[in-house]
């Protein structure tokens, strides 16, 4: 598939997974907009894109926050224009098991605000930038692709 100039997304583009698919779409000429909710990170990311002679535009955004990812893809299509693909990459992990026992005793329970994070994060904003990315495929007539990772 030639996605030469194509626009694509890629949440969680900061760092791990997320950045190695960016380092391999711009190889590959894509056009990338870049999400994360650190800009530090981004901006790493970004230079290394650069470093290979990709294109790319940084997008701050909280994927589990419903207004801040209308806000960034609107953003996406002012400054980009057309959306061809999206890769659904970001996700977050409290390292925490459902309960801990030491020696017989209820140590520690994994509390309700870790796991609605991982949710909100994981399920919410797969859910919510893969509404958003699909009406602007939908909107600019060319279809598109939507790939969702999880780990």
């Amino acid at each position: 598939m030639d996605i030469t100039d194509k626009v694509i997304a890629i949440t969680g583009a900061g760092r791990g997974l997320g950045r190695a698919i960016a380092l391999r779409l711009a190889n590959q000429g894509a056009i990338l907009a870049l999400v994360d909710v650190n800009r530090a990170d981004l901006e790493v990311t970004e230079a290394e894109v650069r470093s290979r002679d990709g294109r790319c535009t940084l997008f701050v955004c909280n994927v589990a926050d419903e207004p801040e990812v209308e806000a960034t893809f609107a953003a996406m299509e002012e400054q980009l224009g057309a959306l061809h693909g999206l890769v659904n990459c970001a996700g977050i992990l409290r390292d925490g098991m459902l309960i801990k026992v030491k020696e017989g005793a209820l140590v520690e329970k994994m509390s309700l605000a870790q796991w609605q994070a991982v949710i909100d994060v994981n399920l919410t904003g797969t859910f919510l930038c893969g509404r958003e990315g699909a009406a602007l495929m939908a909107k600019g007539g060319q279809g598109g692709v939507i790939i969702n990772i999880s780990s």
